[in-house]
């Protein structure tokens, strides 16, 4: 191998035929003059016979200037137009890569050299993406110029769409907007949310369906009902919604997507042996948690409109309890009994100065989180099966009803419902006790059996 600190002094004459090898070699060194360095360069057959550009190295110099270029030249950037796809260009980039453009006219054009630059939008890549995936999606580009669309907006990903325009606008607009902005997150966003908007279809929201229905580790208890996997549904159309409202997308694409069939429970509520089960259990838990059962039994009201009541929200004047943050998104009330004045005073030894809250936290100016895991434990000791605190809201309506004088409508009043129905489907729970006594009063009635006689 010539080396670089030794100059070659001596070539041995090119070959009579081009296609022959070319020995170079015998460099002098003051060091070793001694020594010669050799190497076999194999030179194609017409490398004798024209001039090729080259860079100029020590080695070409040597060689000559018809000597092959031994660096290979870097191939330059390449443009051209697709004449059978309008507006369409498919760019060579020096490593070969083939890409394909769509260029369209824009009113913020860049002005490049004293030239209009039309702006462009990425197709795909030549080899990657099939001629008539290309094609289709140069199509879908070009209608959504025709229809006044930035064909950019519609490679948006769904993720950033989520985080850029929808999570400030369902915030504004839904009160269960971080229920909303939860599902997106947890069901939606890992299956769907490298995608772009323009390459979401109907196909896509089935696919979501059966992967939410497989479940998988991630989700509580492994697995989630049809009920939640259509609340899931109904965040990703709401999302669409709102893009095709923008303008990014002509239509929604999980509009023809169906919900599931739900088959909903039938509602579970404590009959009075087992709350007084509970009640015990309640005895050795921390007093804010046992006031926060009471509280939540006194007034039949959710647990997240209890944890959020401050002490401005009392209203002793006039004997309510104002409540600010509703499931209906509105200002409602809640009466002031004697047992919920006796709790509201049991609860103020409790307070922390400076957290206006009923329930504050241990620290910052915030109350409480849910206690799930303490309700599990007390259900637990109970004898109980599995539930949330909505089984305490059940069970003042299961209870208000056997109540004598005791009608649908002033329950469902009492639990604020706007209809009757969701209290008779989702709330209203019958004892065991009660089906047995009422087959066997029916049975009596029906065998004429009454008081021990036979009829």
């Amino acid at each position: 191998m010539v080396r670089k600190t030794a100059p070659l002094t001596h070539l041995i004459s090119p070959p009579a035929n081009a296609g022959e090898q070319l020995l170079v070699g015998r460099a002098n060194s003051p060091q070793q003059p001694a020594q010669f360095c050799t190497e076999i360069i194999p030179l194609p057959a017409d490398a004798l016979v024209r001039r090729r550009r080259q860079r100029v190295t020590q080695l070409a110099r040597a060689c000559g200037d018809q000597s092959p270029n031994l660096l290979a030249q870097k191939q330059k950037q390449k443009e051209k137009s697709i004449d059978e796809v309008p507006a369409v260009t498919e760019i060579t980039y020096k490593t070969g890569k083939q890409v394909w453009y769509f260029r369209y006219p824009d009113q913020n054009d860049i002005k490049l050299n004293g030239k209009r630059r039309k702006p462009r939008v990425k197709i795909g890549v030549v080899g990657e993406m099939s001629y008539m995936d290309r094609v289709a999606l140069a199509k879908q580009f070009q209608d959504d110029v025709a229809a006044g669309r930035d064909p950019k907006a519609s490679r948006m990903t769904f993720e950033s769409f989520v985080g850029l325009y929808f999570s400030s606008w369902v915030t504004q607009s839904q009160r269960s907007s971080k229920d909303t902005l939860a599902r997106l997150r947890h069901h939606v966003l890992p299956l769907l949310g490298n995608k772009a908007l323009g390459d979401i279809t109907h196909h896509d929201g089935e696919r979501l369906i059966a992967w939410l229905s497989r479940g998988n580790a991630s989700m509580r208890f492994g697995m989630i009902n049809p009920a939640t996997i259509n609340r899931v549904l109904m965040a990703a159309r709401s999302v669409f919604k709102l893009v095709v409202q923008l303008g990014f997308i002509p239509s929604n694409p999980f509009q023809r997507v169906r919900q599931l069939k739900e088959c909903p429970p039938s509602p579970k509520a404590l009959d009075q042996t087992e709350l007084d089960r509970v009640m015990a259990a309640l005895l050795n838990e921390p007093p804010i948690f046992a006031l926060l059962i009471k509280l939540l039994l006194a007034t039949a009201a959710r647990v997240n409109e209890i944890l959020a009541l401050q002490e401005a929200d009392i209203d002793e004047v006039n004997r309510v309890i104002h409540l600010r943050m509703t499931k209906a998104g509105e200002a409602q009330a809640l009466p002031m009994t004697t047992t919920v004045v006796a709790i509201l005073d049991a609860l103020k030894p409790l307070r922390r100065p400076g957290n206006p809250h009923l329930f504050p936290a241990k620290t910052g100016s915030g109350h409480i989180v849910e206690p799930y895991k303490r309700l599990r434990k007390v259900l637990a000791m109970a004898g109980l099966e599995m539930a949330g605190f909505h089984l305490f809201r059940k069970t003042v309506a299961t209870l208000a009803m056997q109540l004598p004088g005791m009608d649908v409508l002033t329950v469902s009043r009492l639990l604020r419902h706007k209809s009757t129905r969701t209290l008779e489907i989702h709330y209203l729970a019958t004892p065991k006790k009660r089906v047995f006594q009422a087959a066997n009063d029916i049975g009596e009635v029906l065998l004429g059996r009454r008081e021990g006689g036979v009829s």
